[in-house]
């Protein structure tokens, strides 16, 4: 029934459900999983504070978040105050490298062996984004969490997952 799946990831805990149930499905129907991590240029500042919190790691500084042991060296140096454009972009390509790297580990625990899943990076509007890669890979469905990481502004303006299920050209399994 389905054939590619595509999986867009952005580190809150529906995004992991939604990698759960993509795993489950991938499996049951020998499908390939395309992991989507998208970056919005516009709200990286924001983007950027509540990664570091679902990361457990600050961008005010380390000493914001004391429990946060073996913090590795050159991450711990980015999340310094006076952090540079540079060092924000390493941070965030590090926290989305872990992201998706959680991600694969659920595809994982449900048997998708590896060359089933491949990872995509893009950067711009998620809802555009989203809908796009879905159409250049030819999925025949997509599975979303509920709600990401910027609740606040979702719930003002639309979340992602609802307009990209009104919008998608194949079928969306929102994952509360």
């Amino acid at each position: 029934m389905f054939s590619r799946m595509l999986l867009p990831v952005d580190g809150s805990e529906h995004a992991h459900r939604a990698a759960a149930v993509a795993g489950d499905l991938a499996s049951r129907y020998g499908a390939e999983v395309i992991v989507l991590h998208v970056l919005d240029p516009s709200r990286l500042d924001e983007t950027q504070e509540r990664m570091a919190e679902v990361e457990h790691v600050g961008g005010r500084g380390h000493e914001a978040y004391p429990w946060v042991a073996n913090v590795p060296a050159e991450l711990a140096a980015m999340l310094q105050p006076d952090e540079s454009a540079g060092q924000r972009e390493r941070m965030l390509e590090y926290l989305a490298d872990k992201i998706v790297r959680a991600s694969i580990e659920r595809l994982r625990e449900h048997e998708v062996s590896d060359d089933r899943i491949r990872v995509v990076f893009k950067n711009g509007h998620p809802v555009k984004r989203i809908l796009d890669t879905a159409k250049e890979e030819n999925s025949d469905l997509i599975v979303i969490g509920s709600r990401g990481l910027s609740d606040l502004s979702g719930a003002l303006v639309g979340s992602v997952s609802h307009r990209v299920s009104h919008s998608a050209d194949c079928s969306v399994i929102t994952v509360k």
